[in-house]
């Protein structure tokens, strides 16, 4: 299932601020696999970092929403210039690797 540009925006937000609000703590993504580029690329832990990711509709539509994230919230962009349509979001909890 993909998701509009407006329910990704929207789950993403809910889950920072169940996760602390603070939007400088979490870092954003696009890929065309995003669970390589969580956990293989990233290194995110997948049992002791928080994480999500979605399909978007297009790649066009998942740059828009990490351009959102990073330019109006601060949110770190993982990815640049990197496309796809897959948008992740993640804030490591566990030590840095």
């Amino acid at each position: 299932m993909v998701y509009s540009v407006q329910q990704i925006k929207f789950e993403f937000i809910s889950y920072v601020k169940e996760f602390g609000a603070d939007f400088r703590e979490w870092s954003v993504g696009v890929a065309d696999d995003a669970r390589r580029a969580l956990f293989l690329e990233n290194g995110v832990d997948e049992a002791g970092d928080v994480w999500l990711w979605k399909p978007a509709l297009t790649p066009a539509a998942a740059a828009m929403i990490r351009s959102w994230l990073v330019d109006r919230h601060g949110v770190t962009n993982v990815s640049e210039g990197t496309s796809g349509a897959e948008i992740f979001l993640f804030k490591r909890l566990t030590a840095e690797r």
